[in-house]
């Protein structure tokens, strides 16, 4: 008797589809220093300020979008813009204010539930590696959640919880071929997107 191969799930679909454009991320000049002993305040209040910018965009395409109904999905204690707002006050720096956040981004809106789902998957994921840069920023630089590291700090305990509730709502999202593709196509360029805007950063 033959075997029914199981199709992958979406989560497997978008890892597979964002793995080199990830991977590509996690090797940008400015954030492959985020776990080495030669981190310094400067190169993270940078990094700091580029993710304020980056998230303050993101942030509020997902609020109008499930404003509008396009999903019904709690996403009111993952809003992380203030976090990185209260990071960059304890360095004392106020985006907008002395040149700080200099730049912005531009961001294709979602136009439906499955370029929602494929933005918010960079952003939740983002919290399992701020787990691991927490650990760094903590040991090489005497951060913490309480003294410039409430972002990278994320969601703390929950940190599992919470993602495993948005890939159940992932999941219960696209369903055709053309879906999962969008879902996946936008996830690639929230990618690519933020990669680029980490290159205005360094140059």
């Amino acid at each position: 008797m033959s075997q029914t191969t199981q199709p992958p799930s979406l989560h497997q679909q978008l890892r597979q589809a964002t793995h080199a454009a990830h991977v590509r991320l996690n090797h940008h000049p400015l954030l492959s220093r985020m776990t080495r002993p030669t981190l310094d305040i400067e190169t993270y209040t940078l990094i700091l300020q580029a993710y304020w910018s980056f998230y303050q965009t993101a942030e509020a395409h997902i609020r109008n979008c499930l404003a509008s109904g396009m999903a019904d999905f709690n996403y009111s204690d993952r809003y992380k813009t203030e976090w990185l707002k209260q990071d960059l006050a304890h360095f004392g720096l106020t985006p907008g204010v002395d040149g700080c956040c200099p730049f912005t981004v531009e961001l294709a809106i979602p136009m439906n539930r499955p370029e929602l789902v494929g933005m918010m998957y960079p952003l939740e994921g983002s919290t399992l590696g701020g787990r691991v840069i927490s650990r760094h920023l903590m040991h090489n630089l005497g951060i913490n959640d309480a003294n410039g590291g409430r972002f990278f700090s994320g969601y703390g305990h929950n940190i599992e919880q919470l993602w495993t509730q948005f890939i159940q709502f992932a999941e219960r999202s696209p369903q055709s071929r053309q879906e999962r593709t969008q879902a996946c196509d936008y996830a690639i360029y929230l990618f690519e997107t933020l990669e680029a805007f980490l290159d205005v950063h360094v140059s």
